[in-house]
């Protein structure tokens, strides 16, 4: 049913035979004049003070200066609202992008205007840098003082916006700062977080982001048991093994076996291979547990071992959701350290990343993805 035939069956009952008659003209009247009141115009309703209520307001209002300056640059901000919006969409970020839709795209633009935004305006319509022009590792503040003359304040700005996609999934901080600064990084769909040109798939980490799932949360590989089942016998040690505090650490837990397994002359090359599969299983069955532990040196050091699993863990996770580089940030001081996944190693053992558990202790079978954070130590 159209709108028209909609319309007439609402308003039969009005006419003496139960519908129009267009050859009545007391009908033809009626009807016209019913048409009429539904098509006149509302009165525009008032959402807000007028223009000169506000300025009104402002010349009788004893302000002071950095509430003056929050008006002027809401009310500049506010002059460049269609260049912002547009410049959002082309760098891949619609109100299709976010859970909310355009509530999303709204809450960015308020940040924008209420920003320095000519400043950002003339950016953007300017010559703006690429990401591959920044060094490795540094302070965004700075680098983009030194090569674009963007203000503190407006890095501070876009640094924290936050917001959830389509999907659900969180965008972290930093991530939309990045293509909207940078040239040669754009939003993109799928795995990761952004397209970043001539690299691939760049994903960021600000402080306790994790690669991986958040550990406790329903059913884990329990490697204590496993291990235990596999290589020793039913008793007293085996009842010990299993109920061990110790051993609730991955590298506690394959040194302790290794250690059993070889006084207890068993088969080593068997207990290395049993520990491949184990520990691929446990980061996503990419296969790559083989590069860390393959020998029974690997067996020896703890802290070597946290350090094993931790990249482990990380390659394991870039492998299983395409990542080609990661961007470790601190949201609060800009400071960021970018990490090809070929350079992963290096990165760990430079303390360039870390993780949050204990240097010894390290990775226990119930939390296998702990938090990450950007190390102390810093590129040269």
């Amino acid at each position: 049913m159209d709108g028209l035939d909609s319309f007439l069956q609402s308003v039969a009952y009005k006419f003496p035979k139960g519908y129009p008659d267009i050859n009545n003209e007391e009908d033809k009247k009626r009807l016209f004049e019913m048409v009429s009141l539904l098509t006149e115009e509302e009165p525009e309703k008032k959402e807000g003070p007028t223009k000169k209520e506000l300025i009104d307001l402002i010349n009788n209002s004893e302000l002071p200066p950095k509430t003056l300056l929050r008006l002027f640059k809401i009310t500049q901000g506010g002059t460049k609202i269609d260049t912002l919006k547009n410049y959002l969409t082309q760098r891949g970020y619609t109100s299709d992008s976010f859970k909310n839709g355009k509530a999303d795209i709204e809450r960015i633009l308020n940040v924008l205007t209420g920003s320095e935004a000519e400043e950002f305006v003339n950016y953007i319509q300017g010559n703006r840098i690429k990401l591959s022009d920044l060094p490795d590792s540094g302070n965004f503040k700075t680098s983009l003082k030194e090569k674009a003359n963007l203000s503190p304040q407006l890095i501070d700005d876009l640094i924290q916006i936050v917001g959830v996609d389509k999907s659900g999934s969180n965008i972290g901080k930093v991530e939309l700062f990045l293509a909207l600064i940078f040239s040669d990084v754009i939003n993109r769909e799928g795995g990761g977080d952004l397209n970043w040109d001539g690299v691939g798939n760049l994903e960021v980490k600000g402080t306790g982001g994790r690669a991986g799932q958040q550990g406790q949360r329903g059913p884990f590989i329990n490697g204590q048991n496993l291990i235990a089942d596999k290589f020793i016998p039913m008793g007293e040690q085996r009842e010990e093994f299993e109920s061990s505090d110790e051993n609730r650490y991955m590298n506690y837990c394959l040194k302790n076996a290794f250690d059993f397994v070889t006084k207890d002359k068993g088969d080593i090359k068997e207990f290395i291979a049993f520990t491949q599969k184990l520990m691929d299983e446990v980061f996503f069955n990419m296969g790559l547990a083989e590069k860390y532990f393959n020998n029974p040196s690997d067996f020896e050091d703890l802290a070597e071992m946290r350090n094993k699993i931790f990249k482990l863990n990380l390659e394991s996770y870039a492998k299983k959701t395409n990542v080609d580089a990661f961007m470790f940030v601190k949201s609060g001081t800009s400071d960021y350290a970018i990490v090809n996944i070929d350079k992963v190693d290096d990165a760990v053992d430079e303390g360039i990343i870390m993780v949050r558990v204990s240097p010894v202790l390290g990775y226990k079978w119930d939390d296998p993805n702990p938090n990450l954070h950007l190390g102390k130590k810093r590129k040269k």
